[in-house]
């Protein structure tokens, strides 16, 4: 029964996503002229990600510390990364960030296409010049007034414990003096586990999101230093 609900939620995922596009697409015709970071769309996106959670009767989140999000204030937030849907777990902020994406997530039907709308970041895996388009990319964002969202790890963890750190993130937010925003996801790995299309019932979500850490806190830190400090903060929040 469970692989049944499983394959028609994929199927309800499907036809959201092929009934949103278009009006995704109509939002970027529309509002470009007036809107050059892409709010209303991103805004937009978050609704279409947090849709998949409000029409699944099995899974409950709850979302704890939106409140030290800044209005106007860019963030590189970081976050532990679990299962394919801590991204539609983190839309439930509803928070303007641009998304660094591995470059494959991009060619999903419907849902990469939208990806491309909101001039979401994306990076291929092991490729140096890639690497740096996305430093770029992302710095160019912050610098526009966008924050950006980085999972540091890189890939998903297999058993829940983090993974080390990148510190492609780290260096981005000292390059650009802005604050970094650590977010804890907790129970997408049971929800959707790793390498699995397989979606569990009754799982409780949180995402939380804790103390930025300043400029100012960390200006005398080295990279490493940093990498380390934001590590540290994420994994005492998950033990």
């Amino acid at each position: 029964m469970s692989y049944l609900l499983s394959a028609l939620y994929l199927l309800w995922v499907v036809i959201i996503s092929v009934i949103l596009f278009p009006i995704a697409l109509i939002i970027r015709i529309v509002t470009t002229p007036f809107d050059r970071r892409l709010i209303v769309l991103n805004y937009f996106s978050h609704f279409w990600g947090s849709l998949y959670f409000w029409t699944n009767p099995f899974w409950s989140i709850k979302i704890s510390g939106r409140d030290k999000f800044k209005q106007d204030q860019p963030y590189v937030v970081i976050s532990n990364h679990l299962s394919t849907i801590d991204v539609l777990a983190a839309s439930r902020l509803f928070v303007h960030f641009k998304w660094v994406s591995k470059v494959e997530n991009f060619k999903i039907p419907f849902i990469g296409w939208t990806m491309y709308l909101n001039r979401y970041v994306a990076i291929k895996r092991g490729g140096i010049s890639s690497i740096k388009s996305m430093m770029k990319q992302s710095k160019a964002h912050l610098d526009n007034g966008s924050s950006i969202f980085i999972f540091p790890e890189g890939s998903r963890s297999s058993d829940g414990h983090l993974k080390p750190f990148k510190t492609g993130a780290f260096k981005i937010a000292k390059e650009m003096n802005v604050p970094i925003m650590p977010v804890v996801l907790t129970g997408t790995d049971k929800a959707v586990p790793k390498n699995s299309l397989h979606f569990k019932g009754h799982q409780k979500i949180t995402v939380e999101v804790l103390e930025p850490i300043t400029p100012e806190e960390y200006q005398e830190l080295s990279l490493k230093e940093l990498t380390d400090l934001a590590q540290q903060r994420i994994t005492k929040a998950i033990q």
